[in-house]
């Protein structure tokens, strides 16, 4: 059974304003759209993801980055739409985990009820290669009339900055942190493991990912590939 999970927490870019502190991973510009490409294992083109900040809000202990999330299948056909949450909170950076399920799929029960229970990642002000980052979970409990129909989880553990370097990807040059992870995704009885690499860049947001099997097979990988 194969398997395509979109980490859209990281395909953004934007510029800094309203009260934010923390060094954001997303844009804190209203209006802003990125564009990114997803392909397969073998580098086929399997589908690209347009994010857009629609809205930035003060809520008592930290500010709120609201963005539009929508995918679309290689020939260019919408697969639908979504939104995340993205939180300063003083000078952390906390990634909505609902970004980590997978987004297509979810797309197929926007007419059932879904409860969310989650703990977010949060990235620090401050990293440096050897940095531990905090861990993060999301689970979706979705029921159809009253009646649950299906339980998906996705844990995100052993998120560690590997090393700071420079990228080139379709959009530009950038210094990045290189920040892996492990990933274990389960929807119903079914588990996947994976192994994930990001290009951390502050400001924008990943602009490069790589996911990989348990044997080392890579088996999806996205690139930002436009800013406007």
């Amino acid at each position: 059974m194969k398997k395509t999970f979109t980490f859209l927490a990281l395909t953004l870019i934007g510029s800094y304003g309203f009260s934010q502190h923390c060094d954001a991973f997303i844009p804190w510009n209203v209006g802003k759209k990125i564009t990114t490409e997803n392909y397969d294992g073998k580098n086929k083109l399997t589908g690209t993801t347009t994010n857009k900040v629609l809205s930035l809000n003060d809520l008592a202990d930290k500010s709120e980055a609201v963005v539009e999330v929508e995918n679309f299948d290689k020939k260019g056909v919408s697969q639908g739409k979504g939104e995340l949450k993205y939180y300063c909170k003083g000078e952390t950076f906390e990634i909505d985990m609902k970004s980590f399920l997978p987004q297509e799929q979810m797309a197929g029960f926007k007419d059932m009820t879904i409860e969310f229970t989650t703990d977010n990642m949060a990235y620090p002000k401050v990293m440096t290669a050897g940095t531990t980052l905090k861990s993060g979970f999301v689970e979706a409990i979705i029921s159809n009339q009253g009646m649950k129909f299906m339980t998906m989880r996705v844990d995100v553990t052993n998120i560690k900055v590997e090393a700071v370097e420079s990228i080139t990807v379709p959009a530009g040059t950038y210094t990045a942190y290189k920040i892996t992870s492990d990933v274990t995704s389960k929807s119903g009885f079914v588990t996947f493991n994976f192994k994930s690499a990001q290009w951390m860049v502050v400001g924008i947001g990943a602009v490069k990912t790589e996911t990989y099997d348990k044997k080392g097979n890579l088996i999806a990988s996205s690139l930002i590939t436009k800013i406007e």
